[in-house]
């Protein structure tokens, strides 16, 4: 009888071993397919980001530089904040608060002519300007449009007044034509009308029909993104059919696909970049953004495409 304990001792040992080799492998396995899946996920996130970044044609600019040229603006531009360029190669801008146009010297940033929006000119906060199929069009910060003829300089000229579907809380700071769809794009620095309140929201105007969409053309999620990224302008870059949109709030510019994919995005430099405000290119891609004056004067600050 003893022999048969000593037996059935011997059994539940080897028997409780078994399991516990099994168990060990099994465990083993299933850590290793962990710890590859967890390897392949950031094989394939640290691929995308290199692949977003060598997509990007921001790395065409020397926007890291400490010593870019920089044009200062007269004292009456102290609150510049859109940028815009004619066909024919002629710079304008507009500042906060007044309803004036300035024509620009792209040299000097010397001021050729200034023109009105009514007699007395409009007092409003106008954000940005945009010119397509010989109009320009100023943006109000609730989104309003406004279109208006170029004028002489010290001319007063009429307007006509278009309404969209947006707000004071959707504070409306961007706008740009995007030439491949006839439409005036309105980015959002406030509320996105999504279900994220953190997101940036692309809206459009159509030119042909003079509507508006409620359906956001593409929207910047807060994911691709920083938390703390409020755009300040956008701008259509016909050399690489995308979009630049700068924020003053996050001092940053990001690339952005026709589909609302952000390619790469680089830091703007504070010491540079006071308050960057608006963004525009010459025909050879020449990039400018337009600072408002805090301590100093307003200026622009140019980059050169790089060969």
């Amino acid at each position: 009888m003893e022999h048969s304990f000593i037996m059935l001792i011997k059994y539940k040992l080897i028997l409780f071993l078994l399991i516990l080799l099994i168990f060990s492998s099994c465990s083993k396995d299933k850590t290793a397919k962990v710890n590859s899946s967890s390897e392949k996920e950031f094989t394939e996130e640290k691929k995308s980001s290199s692949d977003k970044i060598s997509n990007s044609e921001l790395s065409k600019y020397d926007i890291s530089s400490n010593d870019p040229r920089i044009i200062e603006l007269s004292k009456e531009l102290k609150e510049i904040s859109g940028l815009t360029m004619t066909p024919d190669g002629r710079m304008f801008a507009q500042q906060d608060e007044d309803g004036i146009v300035y024509q620009l010297n792209t040299e000097t940033g010397e001021v050729i002519k200034r023109f009105y929006l009514g007699e007395p000119p409009l007092r409003k906060d106008f954000e940005d300007i945009a010119f397509a199929n010989n109009k320009f069009y100023m943006l109000h910060s609730n989104g309003d449009i406004y279109e208006f003829s170029e004028g002489v300089d010290g001319e007063a000229v009429n307007y006509k007044l278009y309404k969209t579907d947006l707000s004071k809380e959707n504070d409306v700071e961007g706008m740009c034509f995007d030439p491949k769809t006839n439409t005036l794009l309105l980015i959002t620095k406030g509320k996105s009308g999504t279900n994220n309140r953190d997101d940036k929201a692309v809206y459009s105007f159509s030119l042909s029909d003079m509507k508006f969409n409620p359906e956001p053309r593409f929207v910047l999620k807060r994911s691709e993104i920083k938390d703390y990224f409020n755009p300040s302008g956008i701008e259509y870059n016909h050399l690489t059919g995308t979009f630049f949109v700068i924020a003053a709030n996050g001092n940053e510019i990001v690339e952005v696909s026709n589909e609302g994919i952000v390619m790469g995005n680089e830091k703007l430099p504070g010491k540079i970049h006071a308050q960057p405000e608006g963004i525009t290119f010459l025909q050879d891609g020449t990039m400018y953004i337009s600072n408002e004056g805090k301590k100093d004067r307003a200026n622009l600050v140019v980059y050169p495409l790089v060969k």
